[in-house]
């Protein structure tokens, strides 16, 4: 092909693509994004340090939801680790018990009111 035959193609290939496809492609972006802002929330990380090895910890992290909280975990201890959940609402907190064997990783879910939110995690329950 020339370079002026080529260069007729992808001008006829960009302008057909902007002609037809911005409509179509932002209808179907701005719906996308919202729908998936609306739905996203921060995660949020807490640890527990390791008895043994030291150095080494427990990772957690979750995210609240309506009406549960799925708290995933990572146990790099060579131990098993217990850990209290502290749930805040409008009635006060509470409290929750993880127990999590050592070399683990994997998920827990917790039932909680609408407005109940995990606030943070500590060593020991």
């Amino acid at each position: 092909m020339t370079d002026r035959k080529l260069t007729a193609a992808l001008v006829t290939c960009g302008a057909a693509a902007l002609l037809g496809a911005p409509a179509s492609a932002t209808a179907a972006t701005a719906g996308t994004t919202t729908t998936a802002t609306s739905r996203t929330q921060a995660v949020e990380r807490d640890s527990v340090r390791c008895i043994k090895p030291s150095g080494k910890k427990t990772n957690y992290s979750w995210s609240d939801g309506n009406s549960s909280t799925t708290v995933y975990f990572n146990n790099h201890c060579s131990h098993r680790v217990y850990a209290q959940l502290h749930f805040k609402g409008p009635a006060g907190t509470r409290q929750e018990c993880l127990a999590t064997n050592g070399g683990t990783k994997g998920k827990k879910k917790f039932h909680k009111g609408l407005a109940e939110n995990l606030t943070n995690i500590t060593r020991d329950c």
